[in-house]
């Protein structure tokens, strides 16, 4: 006989920094992070019937991203694995509650680790890696590789297969504009959607429970709004146009979708939105406080925080429509919680409600980088700056630059001067080529960049495996 949702959430939930404690089995209130979020209906429904809990502040983050630890651990779970194998990454200790989910998932083999023996259990969980534990775990087949997504060639060739077959049973869905989204971060929202799609195709005979699958699978995220801090748009004065934004016809209204993070070092942090409208998307960026009210629009396009005062960081950033787009916010502390608003306009000074994202920055150690930043950016030149640590003997200092578009390096690699792919880049491309001094701004001339163009510039301190949080910048050159 088929154990219920219940049995099911009682073992998933135990993980209480993933999906909250246990609620009550009736009707709960609609959390305000999650009216208007495409996944509003399937949520609630869960919170309804206690298989959801929420946070001490009434939020339930279907934004956030979820890691790779906290997913093996849900995984592990819903389909009984409880066999583990013999597990030496370096970055997993014994002593890490995530130690045993980790040999849990290695002796399924459904995830591996990385080519420098490491697992990065706190680093959130791709969209193609998802994919690819859903095709190993339900044994799906992954012999066709033909993709349809207009990002068809951001997925790796290792997960081009897995892609294909989760999002022809609908496991995975993609995004309405057309693309998958491979390298972005699985939201909460996207697991639940996931765990649900999933079931309908588990293998018999895996063990685990088998919870009554959903009545249908879970609807792709659409351009709905997230819930906006005001109930209407709020014009910014002295904009031009107004009302529909000219024309007669039906215009889209200004809204943000999809706001999450995704890297978050010790002082930056990486934030995706997706826009209804093409236009500017404007943020600010101030300390997390229960009793702080949003700021407006306005404030937010000026860099102002609802008090008046500018906020720790601001800035903006041209969007096309239904399009995600990824900037960096900096001037950050360590271990730090902060509220990113954000708001957006259109070309015809329409503007949308606020809407906030929370986040907590890493913490660091005496070694690790207290400040990054941009000083200016031209059409092919850039200038950057960096300091680190407290005062004492210097340690090495690395940064290396890359496109947007290309995959992110690890640790190891950017302390070698290598992009992804493991080539050693030269020029500016990557330095300092000597060892700086710690608790020094040092100002960083990047040239020989192409106008018009995307890059992210990585910086990290330490050797030997032994590494400061990444900190990751991104630079649009004129």
């Amino acid at each position: 006989m088929k154990k219920t949702w219940r049995g099911l959430m009682a073992g998933l939930l135990g993980i209480s920094m993933l999906l909250g404690s246990l609620g009550s089995v009736s009707a709960a209130a609609t959390p305000k992070d999650i009216k208007g979020h495409w996944a509003q209906k399937q949520l609630q429904s869960w919170l309804d019937k206690g298989y959801l809990g929420g946070y001490p502040d009434g939020t339930v983050k279907p934004n956030k991203a979820i890691t790779r630890g906290e997913y093996v651990a849900l995984i592990n779970r819903l389909f009984g694995f409880t066999e583990t194998a013999s597990i030496r990454f370096k970055d997993v200790k014994s002593t890490n509650w995530v130690y045993s989910e980790v040999a849990k998932a290695v002796k399924a083999g459904y995830i591996g680790g990385y080519e420098n023996n490491t697992f990065r259990a706190s680093n959130p969980l791709t969209r193609q890696e998802a994919a690819v534990i859903a095709a190993k775990v339900l044994k799906l087949s992954t012999s066709s590789t033909t993709l349809k997504f207009k990002d068809s060639a951001q997925v790796a060739a290792w997960a081009k297969g897995a892609v294909v077959a989760a999002a022809d049973k609908k496991i995975i869905n993609g995004y309405p504009d057309g693309t998958f989204g491979p390298k972005k971060s699985l939201t909460r929202a996207e697991a639940v959607g996931i765990i649900s799609n999933s079931v309908v195709y588990k293998p018999s005979g895996t063990g685990g429970v088998t919870p009554t699958p959903a009545p249908t699978a879970t609807p792709a995220p659409t351009a709905t709004p997230v819930p906006s801090t005001s109930p209407t748009a709020t014009p910014v004065t002295g904009g031009s146009g107004g009302g529909t934004g000219g024309g007669g016809g039906n215009a889209t209204v200004p809204s943000v979708s999809n706001v999450t993070y995704g890297h978050v070092g010790s002082v930056t942090a990486d934030v995706y939105v997706t826009p209804s409208v093409t236009g500017a998307v404007y943020y600010v960026v101030a300390p997390y406080s229960m009793n702080v009210t949003a700021p407006t629009a306005a404030q937010v396009k000026d860099g102002l925080t609802s008090a008046g005062a500018a906020g720790v960081h601001s800035g903006k950033t041209a969007v096309t429509a239904n399009t995600s787009v990824a900037f960096s916010v900096y001037g950050l502390s360590a271990g730090t919680e902060y509220t990113v608003y954000v708001a957006l306009a259109d070309n015809s000074g329409n503007w949308s409600g606020v809407t906030p994202l929370r986040l907590k920055t890493a913490a660091s150690s005496n070694t690790s980088l207290t400040q990054v930043g941009i000083d200016n950016i031209g059409t092919v030149t850039a200038a950057v700056y960096a300091k680190y640590g407290q005062s004492g003997a210097p340690t090495p200092l690395k940064y290396v630059v890359v496109k947007a578009t290309e995959a992110d390096p690890t640790a190891q690699q950017i302390s070698e001067g290598k992009n992804s792919a493991g080539v050693v880049l030269t020029g500016t491309f990557t330095g300092p080529n000597s060892t700086v001094s710690p608790v020094v701004k040092h100002t960083f001339a990047l040239t020989g960049l192409t106008s018009n163009t995307a890059y992210k510039i990585f910086f990290i301190t330490g050797s030997n495996g032994n590494f400061s949080p990444v900190e990751i910048l991104r630079i649009q050159t004129k």
